[in-house]
């Protein structure tokens, strides 16, 4: 079973992503913007570059291929097209990002988690709450455009994790 967490930045999704996996007894995708990218010293906000964009592409492609089934991915490779389509200028970048993600995303379960509550500053994220909205926007649209299936959970992070479970029994 392969679960994706998508959403907003500072919605919840690791959060939720930790919770599930754990309750199911399953492998956890780490989001590998916090784990690796900021590490490595990549600009990660509205000034992304191309090659970063790319690079978070094929290392997310890769983690969803290399981990064992079953799992729950934190970020999911959408995440790269809706970031990827506000922040980069390059359309043929934009092209080859989403037609990656059209021909390789596969997932059993994908979970949309929207804004609820207040951003907190990390360090990492951008906290312009006027770009959490419009990238939320353009979540709902890619889905929309991709023709995924998508649950929507709302709530406290316990009625999240009911939610998501009874959706998954079903």
């Amino acid at each position: 079973m392969k679960i994706a967490i998508v959403g907003s930045h500072s919605v919840g999704k690791t959060t939720l992503a930790k919770h599930l996996a754990q309750r199911l007894n399953c492998n956890y995708i780490p989001d590998i913007v916090r784990e690796e990218a900021v590490k490595k010293g990549f600009t990660i906000n509205e000034n992304t570059p191309p090659e970063v964009q790319l690079w978070l592409v094929a290392r997310q492609w890769e983690l969803e291929t290399v981990t064992p089934e079953s799992w729950v991915a934190d970020k999911s490779l959408f995440d790269y097209v809706v970031y990827g389509d506000l922040v980069l200028k390059d359309e043929d970048v934009k092209k080859v990002i989403r037609k990656i993600v059209q021909r390789v995303v596969r997932y059993d379960f994908v979970f949309y988690l929207p804004i609820e509550f207040p951003m907190e500053e990390d360090g990492i994220r951008s906290i312009d709450p006027e770009f959490q909205k419009e990238i939320d926007r353009r979540f709902r649209k890619c889905l929309d455009e991709f023709n995924i299936k998508y649950i929507v959970l709302s709530g406290s992070i316990e009625e999240r994790v009911k939610q998501a479970l009874d959706h998954i029994s079903k």
